[in-house]
């Protein structure tokens, strides 16, 4: 999954390939808490990763209510948030480029639409995206969308 990462966003200007022991620390941290509903792959016919998607229930609210503390009750706010919830955080998409434009994002879509219609989560936000990722934000171009936050990568010459 990780090396499909470094092929989806490695055009961008601002990416920045990931580290083995960064993927090492990811898997060991937050892979964990991932309920599988959230992962979807799509491989090709040779058994190859060539998409890819994780997403999880909001836990925006459930932090704020926790106030930076597990103990000795956060916990129970970030337990109901997985549970009791009707908001979803997209984290990351991957789509290998030899199969972008050819319909994958589509069935990504539609199988995380399902565990959305499941959840009964009617609000879905995403990680800021760069401004002039037009891939990325075409993504939702047939949802009711707003966007709210932006990213801009300025470039300095010294």
């Amino acid at each position: 999954m990780f090396e499909l990462l470094d092929e989806t966003y490695g055009e961008l200007k601002t990416y920045v390939p990931i580290q083995k022991k960064q993927i090492q620390q990811y898997k060991e941290k937050y892979f964990k808490y991932i309920h599988p509903d959230f992962i979807k792959c799509i491989v090709d016919e040779d058994n190859k990763l060539v998409a890819f998607t994780i997403a999880m229930p909001s836990f925006s609210k459930a932090l704020k209510k926790a106030n930076g503390k597990m103990f000795p009750f956060g916990f129970l706010h970030l337990l109901k948030a997985m549970y009791f919830n009707h908001k979803a955080s997209f984290y990351l998409i991957g789509v290998h480029p030899r199969f972008q434009n050819k319909g994958v994002i589509a069935i990504i879509f539609n199988e995380m639409q399902k565990v959305f219609n499941k959840k009964k989560y009617n609000v879905i936000e995403t990680n800021p995206e760069l401004e002039d990722n037009l891939a990325i934000q075409n993504l939702w171009k047939n949802y009711e969308h707003r966007q709210h936050k932006k990213r801009v990568t300025v470039t300095i010459q010294i």
